[in-house]
């Protein structure tokens, strides 16, 4: 994997991922199989306790609307995201928004199963999609922007270098704005979904300050030595 994100960045590799695997899902399998391919990538109680690590990454890629409305959020969240910290930092950042969200989300339903708040049939729960992975990227993007700590010459980019990074913050926060009745409705009832979306928000903005945290500081500028009449190209 860390080879592949050399080669290719990391929202390339998920919007092809995205595309590819809800392609298959809308288009290629008829309604009972599509029930079933559902039924067994999400990130469900049962599902969870069965396969934990494959649930969470296959559920990523499965959408049951359309998958290309995802594009856009994708670009103006994933792609700034990358820019700022790197392919293996980002894909750390959006996986604990994935997991921690998922995680709080289901162990609160089994803690309402548990105590009779909730029916015994919400652990078959269908909990698929993109949306915690984006939501967390748009909120680091909107929080800490494209721009990373550290430029020299050789970081330039022919996309960032032209568009501020206003802009994208910006962008990050439309596309945020769009999305939010979709994140967040039933959170007053503690609804799964809503409560893993503000959670991957969370997590999102927590994990980014701490990466920016990280990051080294501007180096000083070297300065020219005196006495030499050389000129360097």
């Amino acid at each position: 994997m860390p080879s592949l994100l050399r080669r290719f960045p990391l929202p390339i590799l998920f919007i092809i991922a995205l595309c590819a695997v809800s392609s298959v899902y809308a288009y290629g399998l008829a309604p009972s199989d599509q029930r079933s391919f559902v039924a067994s990538t999400a990130t469900n109680l049962v599902n969870l306790r069965t396969d934990p690590l494959g649930t969470l990454i296959a559920s990523a890629f499965v959408s049951e609307a359309t998958p290309w409305i995802w594009i856009g959020f994708a670009i103006v969240g994933l792609f700034p995201l990358v820019h700022r910290f790197g392919n293996l930092r980002a894909l750390l950042l959006v996986a604990a928004a994935q997991v921690i969200g998922t995680v709080i989300s289901e162990g609160l339903l089994a803690w309402q199963i548990s105590t009779g708040a909730a029916p015994g049939s919400l652990r078959f729960l269908d909990d698929v999609g993109p949306s915690y992975v984006i939501a967390s990227a748009l909120i680091a993007t909107i929080l800490y922007g494209p721009e990373p700590a550290v430029r020299t010459a050789r970081h330039g980019h022919w996309l960032f270098d032209r568009v501020a990074s206003r802009w994208w913050r910006l962008g990050a926060l439309v596309g945020l704005a769009l999305l939010a009745p979709h994140l967040f409705g039933g959170l007053n009832h503690l609804d799964v979904a809503a409560v893993g979306h503000l959670v991957a928000l969370i997590t999102g903005a927590a994990v980014g300050l701490l990466l920016a945290r990280l990051e080294p500081r501007r180096a000083p500028r070297a300065e020219r030595p005196t006495g030499s009449l050389r000129t360097e190209f």
